[in-house]
């Protein structure tokens, strides 16, 4: 007992016995609750570090690339010094000119593969039937292959799945890898030329002479295409068979046949090189048919370069395609062919585009898709950083790049993803579901 300040005593411990009771109680949860804490933040930065870690993801060695379609020119990427995009012409003779201003993001697209897959004998013969087609179609190294009369239908097993189906009168043969394809020759028809003049022609006592300029001027009748709407009901059970609603296919036009286009998107970009096909001629019959078959895969992220960029290629490339196979124009006092005009370049987006790999593997390969104008199809210029990309003469050794050709190593979930090589469909959906 002590003495307080008014000479009163009081016990000092009076009040501890309770407060360590508490104590006792109290200090080893919050002990636990720091503990925790700390697990907590650990755990979350480990979530996060798992989500966000940088990795290199592999160098691509692309053996080419697709044009995606009639009059679609695709450029292969390379790396460019300083930032294109600004308005203005190019340089004199460089057959571009822009409109506006470019994009410059995203600065990161993801690759995705097409794999492999089985396909079954009964989703076989039921294309066939589609396409008029009978008989047992036959399972050969690389998938099933079916020839009935002058028709011929080939589905590919291997990397992209794709299928060919075509009536030209004459049998190529199996056709299950995209890249090398198989043709022939086509006959086509045409009109009786006039015998050649003999000497009796000349003297005039044969009853056959010349073709005379009234004979050479009546014009012959092209034939005409059948109407839309005649084209996609032929096209229908078709599409329809390889999971694809008929209504979002496009009719395109050309010659004396109509073709329905479908167009797939993944992950909401366009895609280039991986239309399905059916083509009607003038007699409403199928006479070519292609698509694919398989589901795309997501692959490893890689840093893109910019529109305008990618733009600076277009202006450094040779002189466009579609421009060499324009008619030589020839000016007045001049010699020689007369430079193509200009294709003017209004804007880009992002899409993908279909590639060959060294390896064998098909790949959807982030792109800038350039509208052109007076043109409907895009221009197309792969936008993977130079770095990623494998120079000519290097190949992939076992499905990846080797190390000599990657610019670092990386690890985590997404290091793997990356992979070129065809390792199969692990996520493959059956033909009649519906897939984008």
């Amino acid at each position: 007992m002590e003495p307080g300040p008014s000479g009163q005593r009081h016990t000092s411990m009076s009040t501890h016995p309770k407060a360590s009771v508490s104590s006792r109680w109290l200090l080893p949860l919050v002990a636990a609750a720091v503990v925790a804490a700390m697990v907590a933040v650990v755990a979350g930065v480990s979530a996060a570090g798992g989500r966000h870690i940088l990795t290199t993801p592999p160098v691509l060695h692309l053996a080419s690339v697709s044009s995606g379609s009639p009059g679609v020119s695709a450029l292969p990427a390379a790396r460019v010094a300083g930032q294109g995009g600004a308005s203005g012409s190019n340089p004199s003779g460089s057959g571009w000119q822009l409109e506006g201003t470019l994009p410059d993001k995203p600065s990161s697209g993801q690759l995705y593969l097409l794999p492999a897959g089985p396909a079954t004998q009964a989703f076989v013969r039921t294309l066939a039937a589609t396409l008029g087609m009978n008989g047992q179609p036959q399972h050969l190294k690389g998938g099933w292959y079916l020839d009935s009369g002058t028709a011929e239908l080939s589905v590919s097993e291997l990397a992209g799945r794709q299928w060919t189906y075509s009536n030209h009168g004459c049998i190529a043969g199996a056709a299950f890898n995209p890249q090398a394809g198989v043709a022939c020759a086509v006959a086509t028809s045409a009109p009786p030329l006039p015998p050649a003049p003999g000497p009796k022609d000349v003297l005039g006592g044969s009853g056959f002479g010349p073709p005379t300029a009234a004979s050479l001027s009546v014009p012959l009748a092209a034939p005409q295409p059948v109407p839309e709407t005649v084209a996609r009901n032929v096209a229908r059970p078709v599409l329809t068979a390889v999971g694809i609603n008929p209504d979002s296919a496009l009719v395109e036009t050309a010659g004396s046949q109509r073709s329905l286009v479908f167009s797939p998107e993944v992950a909401g970009l366009s895609v280039l090189g991986l239309q399905t096909r059916v083509s009607v001629d003038e007699h409403a019959k199928i006479v070519d048919a292609s698509g694919w078959l398989a589901t795309s895969t997501p692959g490893a992220m890689y840093p893109l370069v910019s529109a305008g960029q990618a733009f600076d290629q277009l202006r450094q490339a040779p002189q466009p395609l579609m421009a060499q196979a324009m008619p030589c124009r020839i000016v007045a006092g001049t010699q020689g062919c007369a430079p193509a005009p200009d294709r003017t370049v209004i804007g880009a987006r992002l899409g993908l585009i279909q590639a060959y790999s060294t390896n064998g593997a098909i790949l959807l390969v982030p792109a800038w898709l350039f509208q052109i104008r007076g043109e409907p199809s895009p221009v197309a210029a792969v936008a993977v950083d130079a770095r990623f990309l494998g120079q000519p003469g290097q190949h992939s050794l076992g499905g990846k790049a080797t190390s000599a050709s990657v610019p670092g190593t990386g690890s985590g979930s997404n290091s793997s993803s990356g992979s070129t090589a065809n390792t199969g469909a692990p996520a493959t959906k059956q033909p009649g579901a519906s897939r984008s």
